[in-house]
């Protein structure tokens, strides 16, 4: 695993006398830089069949997540992929806790599941009442479309619903998620590949639409010099913490894996900006992307294969590897971002 290490600052005695003489501000940066590397969460609820793309409830102990069909988990239908869920059952301890303290994870029925397709990219809402989620189903608009469903009183799933064309085009809608901005709640954001002109060639790009009387709007594409800079985007994740407000870009590389990088939003500008920083952790050729924070935004939360080696990743029909479930502190990730565009004050 790449990490960056500190060892050369400190070869020296008279470099770690003068250490000592360092600002507060910039030793915790250079601790979070040398210490910002993943942890896995227990098994379960991670396993042998793989866990992808998660997404987490706001008390942080449901995780719902995508599983491929071609991992060996004979539960997923069809040839695609399934959305899965696994819950804390022991929540006494420090978070996430040991094997043990989470269910094996379960599939979602068949109100949410269709057989033979993708379905993939949850994303839960704050009050754990409404999932968001990418399908390539029949009865779609598109090649993938953003598709809805709602927990009943009863605890059962209701029967998912197509967002509709305000969202969904012709085109790949996917990645539906918060834009995360503060003030901003009623808002998400979503890659998909339409024209940006009428007669034009579809590009992926992120669009905004907005929740108003129960309904969203029409899309609109979000216009950024610094994100669109970032060929090939997959997901935008967006959180606020510690006096900034960072953006952590996944990157599809050609279809052969992802990764990220990070950004920052100025709120006295309203513009994204750099330096692009790419996260410390990614492997070539290994996939490890997607993220979600939790709704405090403590801990970013997300699927990569540091541990399993390079191997296929999401394509159309469904394929992907073996993935983990991995975390980090927030504050450790926007310690390390500062550091780097030297932001730290």
């Amino acid at each position: 695993m790449n990490t960056v290490s500190r060892r050369r600052f400190l070869l020296t005695s008279a470099t770690v006398l003068g250490s000592s003489l360092v600002a507060p501000s910039a030793r915790r940066a250079a601790a979070a830089e040398r210490d910002l590397v993943p942890r896995k969460l227990p098994f379960p609820p991670n396993d042998e069949f793989g866990n992808y793309e998660p997404t987490i409830t706001s008390d942080g102990n449901t995780i719902y997540f995508a599983r491929f069909a071609n991992t060996g988990d004979k539960r997923v239908q069809g040839k695609g992929s399934d959305i899965f869920v696994t819950h804390r059952i022991r929540q006494g301890g420090e978070w996430p806790g040991t094997a043990g303290d989470w269910t094996p994870p379960e599939r979602l029925p068949d109100t949410v599941n269709a057989a033979d397709a993708v379905d993939q990219e949850p994303r839960i809402t704050p009050d754990g009442k409404t999932l968001y989620f990418m399908s390539s189903r029949p009865g779609g608009l598109g090649g993938s479309d953003i598709w809805v469903t709602h927990k009943q009183p009863n605890g059962e799933w209701s029967p998912a619903q197509n967002l509709g064309p305000n969202v969904n085009t012709a085109g790949r809608d996917h990645c539906f998620m918060p834009l995360g901005l503060p003030g901003q709640e009623d808002t998400a954001q979503f890659i998909s590949a339409r024209p940006r002109e009428a007669s034009g060639q579809p590009s992926d790009d992120i669009y905004v639409t907005k929740m108003e009387n129960g309904a969203w709007q029409p899309a609109r594409r979000y216009e950024s010099k610094v994100l669109d800079s970032i060929g090939f985007k997959c997901r935008l994740n967006t959180v606020a913490r510690d006096g900034l407000i960072l953006g952590v870009v996944s990157v599809h590389d050609l279809g052969k894996f992802h990764r990220m990088v990070f950004v920052h939003y100025d709120p006295s500008s309203k513009e994204w900006k750099g330096p692009i920083v790419d996260v410390p952790f990614n492997q070539p050729s290994v996939d490890g992307a997607c993220p979600m924070f939790t709704v405090d935004g403590d801990k970013m939360i997300w699927s990569a294969g540091y541990d399993r080696g390079p191997g296929p990743v999401s394509a159309a029909g469904g394929t992907g590897g073996v993935y983990d479930l991995f975390w980090i502190k927030t504050s450790d990730i926007v310690a390390y971002y500062k550091a780097k565009a030297r932001l730290v004050s």
